[in-house]
């Protein structure tokens, strides 16, 4: 009745008017305003025009269509223009005319059609385009709609579905002012005046409103008249009430998962929202780091806007480049359940008739800000479909990065379109029929329950929850998810005083298991009755009530009864939730636990006794980087061949498991040799348990090879039973022996392994079922004998049974007797009596053995890295080649690489190899909660462990002879072998540190960072971090606690500038600085050249300004044209120009075609610079959007194209790239003429666009059309306001600063002193100095001889700069001797700390400031002053002696007083450097200790331990040199030294004034800075300027003052005196 009423009215207001023309009339704007006039039927060459007048920048002008088909027109004013949308059937199209149409004056508008053009035109001004369709004629005159101008009624609104063809029209604000003379043209051309056939909220002409006089609305509401008075519509403002005076809450919805909206107009055939700019705002919070946010799109066009990974990610394609745009700042998480605000603009520029450019900005909180660009041939931007917060399979939406929905609350989600404005939530609570609601949402924010779901990761990792209080009764339910077979989901042990109580959820083979022990026997429940490893959510709970219980799974239950007469659970200790840690006895009936397999996959809903548990909550504070807060399911596939060496790759959830069993590797890429052991028949391996234990399941697996046919592989031993399991070889055949109780079981596999080839072996006891398999054979399964399914065992002995065994029984050794072996099939099994009379002892093993694998370790590997707590090894360790996999090369010291976050929470197991030939540099670091952190870096050219588990900082140095800055592969291991324990490896040497009381886990957080940190991180790491810049060399085979990323791999989170795939080694000739401004060294026959074309500088090194030109405001241009038919064909242009400006648009460059129309044009757009190039098919434009180019600084753009593919670059800035798709053409045809400065068309003589500023060192595919004009050659015209620079500017003046010119990427100074520093130390060796341009001319200064003579170091005081203060805290690191990366190459040789593996004092317990002797070391930050202590140059011929704290073994103390306790840290050190003699001034006499000649002397402590607050010892440095000398020997009396005293300093003092005389007329007139080189060596000089320099050695044509090597001349000259 409501709507017949309402067309009554329209109705009667119909015949009020009788029908006469109405001239003018007013629209109010209220929501419900609107004017309906006769349809509209133009044919194919109508037209309609009408006049308005408004203040009001935005409404809907008209609005007709088809009928609901898929015609339509709608004329609305946008922000001031006049916008036609409209659909022939050809597509939708957009024309916009006019700007600033809401100045409340008349403006006429027109639209026309002729056929297939239809035509814009406002105030005379026309736009017009073109749509192919097969029927030009707009609907019919029986379908079409009315004509509804200002709005639509209320009713058709309500009716989107079934009668409007462009259901968002509805949505359009309504137009408010005036409207007059609407006029159509139909096919026979005549124009007619309308008339209106209904109307809400219309007046008159000439009718003054009651706002006019009085104006209610606040806050920004628009007021209309009304027959009521003034009234305020605040539908476009945050505000409501009568006068919109109240602030209007915001919408808010809480979407747990299966909650979202969506709209889809394609269900209802409505054409798509179409707009040319759009915006998202919404505001959300949540504790997931992945979900859906927003989703809108058309076809293959879409925005898709997500979370993951705790950061804002968004996707965009539109027909163009796919673009992604991520918002995750470094240590900025938004899953941190706080309010977090994420704006999206995306904007489309047409530049052409078929390109567009489409910019996409993302913002959150308005802190954090990203941009992106596409091209492509679009105009606008199209949305049939809107999800927020998720679809019914996410996985599914275009663009998705994400496979859940959003958890989570959103508020005040808004999305805009042009004029149109959606308040999603608030359109969905008032039941707007566009949108739909799935699921119940409740529209305010509310705590989303502990059910967040978490992903294990790895095996290793687990959660410690509060203990189960369940001791009558009580509850657990939750959910989980994987696809892997078996793991330990939940185990909880028994108190103290309890009989055995555990209670534990495990998986084996894809099977739930369930474990419940009340004290008087263990009852085990099978819990499914199919497999749950199948990829889905399942759903556990457990009952239990006394001693009666159920689980169920899913919706198959088992009611299960404890045996015994107990009743009650008596718990005790934690719930481990996903694994149990290390050092936790789990019952033998625990078979994952005993296995050591943790349960890898997702779990969520957590409910213990009906309080939900928070597993996302407890991963957060513990085990964050192996446990992550959603389910991660896609984090490895076998699809790319992930295991190396032939090794077999299983598909894991979200990861691959590489089987290396049949290979010599391991690893969890097979990437790492196995270590291998040689067994002699007098060695073996011994694994000591230290206490008895129990055992039901086995995972024995191992690779032999020997030529004998019998001896001993495994056997176990017991000091409590006879329990034993034994592997050995029988006649070439594999004999297993398990005695179970009183019986035997005898199993036999292979034949012939005494062959000498590998062959596997693999051994498998779950209770009685026991499987044995040999190579890729078939496995025996057989079943133990009784009833007995537990073995006892004390020891495990390898290769044979060691007579120091601590057990008081021992297992018969034996085999049978040959005529029994004989009588036996080759895979037969027998049972036998253990106390056969016809048993022979069993020989030892002969052979060799390696990836020797039990119950989840590889004992191998721990005896290699120094686990020797629980191992006992006599064999001897075999050297195979070192294999290199994965490898990444640092080229810069501010390169890094970000990886996911180090997950070594419990456990560390870190594995790599470097190369490198720089001393020093950050290799790894990984920050952590409050102080927690682990560093990995290189100081003096020796590794330092530097971590800290929360309470102290501790750090351990490796203790080799020699510094690993060599150019050789190293491999480094950090273990963690228990809780306290830390162990560091290089190579074959171990050091081991054993941290004091305090935690035990390593809470870190954030990247793992390789090969150094983003810049501004260097000042903000721990003070026990001595790095301050990166690792400049090779990293490979990298595994982190049982991951092996691929450093430069496609997942890698950031990779910096200067990173590359691959080891690129140190080339003797060129050399990464020999080209300044980023030029390429060319390799030449004993030199090199610098090709400079692509850096805007010219020079031998790329480091002169090349021909400079100033084009002035009066425009000038240059042309440069190719001779009359030889104009080239090219596939491939390269472009390079530097330039200063200040213009926002200009046309720098262009290059055309002379027979086709091919181009290339270089601009300056907005700012921004753009290439647009065109080959024959289409404009392919290029660009960076994110820099600006005209602020007056000097910049280099550098462009490459091959065939339709093509790259840009400006500065050192990101390279962009342009691969269009489809057929494309790939030859720039008969290029002819450059124009520079602007562009000039054929036919005018105006320059359109020019260019002003300064140009310089333009380079096209070779020409240098600058250097052309300089030398006026013919081929190229100067016109106009150009003039010739005699140098380039500092910098284009700017109004209101100072700009200071700052060429772009100018080689950066190497490390070293500036000039007039450091040229004071004079090295050994030929080759210094040589200013000449001739490499034969220059005549070798210096040469060290025979070899045979003293070289005794000499000292010039340096010219140092002034210092105002010195720095506050003082650090020096180990002395770097005479400033050379070339370590020492043999013990004579090494400089200080290269071979005393010794780090700090005593104990490693940092000293006191205040702390005296002279053993201790002291440091001084790293700075780049080369003088602020005094390096010495020690000969070949003679050890030097090390300035350094530590003693050398068999020294006793020399510091004064006590000596600093150790007590809670102690070292251990595989390797014994040679024992000196004492130093001579020790206040305490050496203690001499006596060792056996077969045992090597413990080596001194090899780490720092220290207090976090307190820092290094610190102690005045020496003011004057100081020439440190040998060891003298020891002298027997005082007044002996005091003689020996005088006579050395005699001596020396002749010895100094001597080459001081002879060095002062040596180096008359020679230039400071001179240095000799022994070419020997690869030591790196110190030069007087930033000069390029190839390992201190200089190619190609360097100016003079650069260094260089020379040749050798066959007349030396001794440099040093006796």
């Amino acid at each position: 009745m409501g709507g017949t009423s309402v067309w009554f009215g329209w109705l009667a207001l119909a015949l009020a008017m009788t029908c006469r023309s109405i001239s003018g009339f007013l629209l109010e704007g209220s929501p419900s305003s609107f004017a309906q006039f006769p349809r509209w039927v133009p044919g194919a060459n109508g037209s309609l025009e009408f006049e308005f007048l408004t203040q009001e920048p935005s409404g809907l002008f008209l609005y007709t269509d088809d009928g609901g088909s898929y015609e339509f027109f709608e004329v609305k004013l946008i922000e001031g223009s006049v916008r036609l949308h409209y659909n022939l059937g050809g597509g939708a199209r957009l024309l916009t005319v006019g700007r600033g149409l809401n100045d409340g004056r008349w403006h006429r508008v027109k639209v026309s059609r002729r056929h297939d053009k239809t035509q814009l035109t406002v105030d005379g001004v026309s736009e017009f385009r073109s749509a192919k369709a097969l029927d030009h004629e707009f609907g019919s005159p029986a379908s079409n709609s009315f004509v509804y101008v200002g709005g639509l009624p209320e009713l058709v609104s309500r009716q989107v579905g079934a009668r409007l063809t462009l259901p968002v029209v509805t949505l359009e604000p309504r137009f408010a002012g005036q409207i007059r003379q609407l006029v159509y043209t139909g096919v026979d051309g005549i124009p007619r005046t309308q008339d209106m056939v209904a109307s809400q909220g219309v007046w008159m002409e000439g009718r003054h409103g009651d706002c006019d006089q009085h104006d209610p609305c606040m806050n920004g509401g628009r007021c209309y008249s009304s027959g009521h008075g003034p009234l305020c519509d605040c539908s476009l403002v945050n505000y409501e009430g009568p006068n919109c005076e109240k602030e209007r809450p915001s919408e808010e919805a809480t979407f747990r998962g299966r909650e979202y909206l969506w709209w889809d107009l394609r269900r209802i055939g409505g054409q798509p929202l179409a707009s040319q700019h759009d915006q998202l705002s919404l505001s959300f919070k949540t504790r997931h780091p992945a979900g859906v946010l927003f989703f809108t799109g058309h076809g293959k066009d879409y925005v898709n806007v997500a979370l993951r990974e705790g950061g804002v990610l968004v996707t965009l394609d539109m027909g163009g480049d796919p673009l992604k745009v991520t918002v995750r700042p470094d240590k900025v998480r938004f899953d941190d359940n706080q309010w977090h605000t994420v704006t999206v603009h995306r904007t489309v520029k047409e530049i052409n008739g078929h390109t567009s450019f489409c910019t996409l900005s993302v913002s959150v909180d308005g802190l954090y800000t990203e941009k992106g660009t596409t091209a492509g041939p679009f105009s606008q931007l199209s949305s049939s479909r809107i999800h927020l917060a998720g679809a019914d399979v996410p996985a599914l939406l275009p663009g998705a990065e994400t496979r859940s929905n959003f958890v989570g609350c959103l508020r005040k989600v808004e999305y805009r379109a042009d004029s149109v404005r959606l308040d999603l939530i608030r359109m969905a609570r008032e039941g707007n029929p566009l949108l739909h609601v799935s699921g119940k949402l409740d529209f305010m924010c509310l705590e989303v329950e502990a059910g967040d779901p978490v992903s294990f990761t790895t095996q290793e990792s687990y959660l410690v929850l509060p203990s189960w209080e369940a001791p009558r009764q009580g509850s657990i339910s939750f959910k989980m998810r994987t696809t892997e077979a078996n793991g330990l989901l939940m185990f909880n042990s028994g108190s103290v005083s309890s009989q055995g109580d555990f209670f534990a959820l495990e998986l084996l083979e894809g099977h739930i298991y369930l474990h419940l022990n009340l004290g008087s026997g263990s009852r085990k429940v099978k819990a499914t009755n199919r497999r749950v490893d199948d990829g889905w959510w399942h759903e556990v709970t457990l009952n239990r009530d006394s001693q009666a219980g159920r689980i169920t799974v899913d919706e198959g239950a088992n009611d299960f009864t404890t045996p015994g007469d107990s009743h009650q659970l008596d718990l005790d200790g934690a719930l481990y939730v996903g694994g149990a840690g290390n050092g936790i006895n789990v019952p033998p009936e625990l078979w994952s636990g005993r296995l050591g397999l943790g349960y890898v996959g997702c779990m969520r809903d957590l409910v213990i006794n009906g309080q939900a548990a928070d597993l996302a909550s407890y991963a957060k504070k513990q085990d964050s980087g192996s446990i992550v807060r959603f389910c991660h399911s896609d984090g490895g596939s076998c699809s790319s061949s992930p295991c190396l060496h032939s090794g077999e790759c299983k598909a894991g959830w979200g990861r691959f498991i590489c089987d290396c069993s049949h290979t010599s590797y391991v690893g969890p890429t097979c990437g790492k040799n196995a270590a291998t052991l040689h067994f002699d028949g007098s060695q073996y391996v011994r694994v000591t348990a230290g206490e008895e234990s129990s055992t039901q399941a086995e995972d024995i697996a191992f690779r032999f090879r020997t030529n004998r046919p019998v001896g001993l592989l495994l056997t176990t031993t017991s000091g409590v039973s006879s329990d034993k399991l034994e592997l050995a070889l029988q006649s070439g055949r594999l004999r297993l022996t398990v005695k179970l109780g009183d019986r035997d079981k005898v199993m036999y596999a292979g034949n012939g392994l005494n062959d000498q080839q590998w062959h596997s072996v693999k051994l498998t006891r779950r209770a009685t079922q026991i499987s044995l398999q040999t190579d890729k054979d078939p496995p025996t399964i057989e079943h133990t004998m009784g009833r007995h399914s537990i073995l006892e065992y004390r020891d495990i002995h390898i290769g044979m049974v060691s007579s120091n065994t601590s057990t008081s029984w021992r297992p018969s050794s034996t085999f049978l007797a040959p005529s029994s072996t004989l009588s036996s099939t080759p895979l037969a099994s027998s049972a036998s009596s253990s106390s056969s009379p016809s048993q022979v002892p069993v020989p030892a093993f002969i052979g060799e053995m390696q990836s020797f694998y039990m119950n989840g370790n590889y004992l191998f590997e721990m005896a290699r890295s120094g686990h020797v707590d629980r191992l006992e090894v006599t064999a001897t360790f075999t050297k195979g080649p070192q294999v290199i996999h994965h490898p990444v090369t640092f080229k810069s010291k501010s390169a890094f690489v970000a990886l996911p976050q180090l997950k070594a929470y419990a456990s560390t197991n870190i594995y790599f190899q470097f190369k490198t030939l720089e001393p020093t540099g950050l290799i790894m670091y990984n920050g952590g909660k409050g102080h927690d952190f682990l560093a990995l870096e290189l100081v003096n050219g020796h590794i330092h462990l530097v971590f800290n588990l929360g309470s102290h900082p501790v750090k351990v140095r490796d203790n080799n002879k020699v510094a690993l800055n060599d150019n050789k592969w190293h491999v480094v291991t950090v273990s963690r072998p228990s809780p306290r324990q830390h162990t560091l490896m290089v190579d074959d040497n171990i050091a081991t540190a054993t941290n004091g009381a305090g935690d035990e886990n390593l809470d870190l957080q954030g990247f793992l960072y390789l090969g150094g940190v983003p810049p501004e991180m260097y000042t903000s790491l721990p003070r026990h971090v001595m790095s301050k810049t990166g690792f400049e060399g090779c990293l490979a085979s990298l595994d982190l606690n049982g991951e092996a990323p691929d450093p430069a791999g496609k997942d890698v989170p950031i990779i910096s500038n200067r990173v590359f795939a691959g080891c690129d080694g140190p080339s003797t000739k060129c050399h990464r600085n020999a080209c300044a401004n980023g030029g390429t060294c060319v390799q030449q026959w004993n030199s090199y050249s610098c090709n400079c074309d692509m850096t805007s500088y010219t020079g031998p090194t790329c480091s002169d300004e090349s021909t400079a030109y100033e084009f002035g405001r009066g425009t000038g241009i240059m042309s440069f044209k190719y001779p009359q038919g030889r104009w080239p064909d090219s596939r491939r242009d390269l472009l390079a120009v530097g330039f200063m400006t200040q213009q926002e648009d200009a046309v720098v460059l262009r290059l055309d075609s002379a027979n086709s129309n091919d181009y290339m044009e270089l601009e300056i757009v907005d700012g921004n610079i753009f290439m647009v190039y065109n080959m024959g098919t289409e404009d392919h434009p290029i660009g960076d959007v994110t820099t600006k180019v005209n602020d007056g600084l000097y910049h280099v753009v550098r462009f490459i194209r091959t065939g339709p593919n093509a790259t840009i670059q400006i500065d050192d800035y990101k390279v962009f790239s342009k691969n269009p798709s489809g057929h494309q053409l790939s030859v720039f045809n008969a290029q002819s003429h450059l124009q520079i400065g602007g562009r000039r068309s054929r036919r005018s003589t105006d320059i359109e666009r020019p260019f002003m500023g300064v140009m310089s060192g333009l380079v096209l595919n070779g020409e240098h059309p600058l250097d052309l004009a300089a030398e006026r050659d013919p081929r190229l015209e100067v016109e106009g306001d150009v003039h010739l620079l005699l140098r380039l500017p500092r910098g284009l003046p700017s109004e209101g600063r100072q700009t200071e010119f700052n060429p772009w990427q100018r080689t950066p100074p190497l490390p070293g002193p500036s000039p007039g520093e450091g040229d004071d130390l004079v090295f050994s060796g030929a080759g210094s100095g040589c200013d000449m341009d001739d490499e034969d001319e220059c005549i070798p200064v210096f040469d060290t001889g025979s070899g045979d003579d003293l070289i005794t170091p000499v000292y010039i005081p340096p010219t140092l700069p002034p210092i105002s203060k010195p720095p506050p805290h003082a650090f020096i690191p180990d002395v770097d001797v005479g400033g050379s990366r070339q370590p020492c190459d043999d013990e004579e040789d090494c400089y200080i700390g290269s071979g005393s593996g010794e780090f700090n004092t005593d104990g490693g317990v940092m000293p006191d400031g205040d702390s005296g002797g002279d053993d201790i070391e002291v440091e001084f930050p790293v700075t780049n002053h080369p003088m602020l202590a005094p390096d010495v140059i020690h000969s070949e011929e003679h050890e030097p002696t090390h300035y350094n704290k530590n003693k050398d073994p068999g020294s006793g103390p020399t510091t004064t007083g006590s000596t600093l306790a150790f007590t809670s840290s102690s070292t251990t050190s595989t390797t014994s450097p040679p024992t000196r003699p004492p130093m001579k001034g020790s206040n305490t006499k050496p203690t001499a200790t006596s060792y056996p000649p077969s045992l090597p002397q413990p080596s001194p402590p090899t780490y720092d331990y220290y207090d976090e607050y307190t820092d290094f010892t610190e102690e005045e440095f020496p003011k004057k040199p100081t020439v440190i000398k040998e060891d003298p020997p020891d002298l027997h009396s005082e007044a002996a030294g005091g003689v020996a005293l005088i006579i050395s300093i005699i001596a020396g003092a002749l010895i100094i004034i001597i080459l001081i005389i002879l060095l002062v007329l040596k180096f008359k007139g020679r230039q400071d800075g001179n240095y000799k080189v022994d070419q020997t060596k690869n030591y790196e000089g110190i030069p007087t300027m930033p000069t390029p320099m190839i390992n201190g050695q200089g190619n190609g044509n360097i100016k003079p003052g650069d260094r260089r090597p020379v040749k050798k001349q066959s007349k030396d000259v001794k440099e040093w005196y006796v």
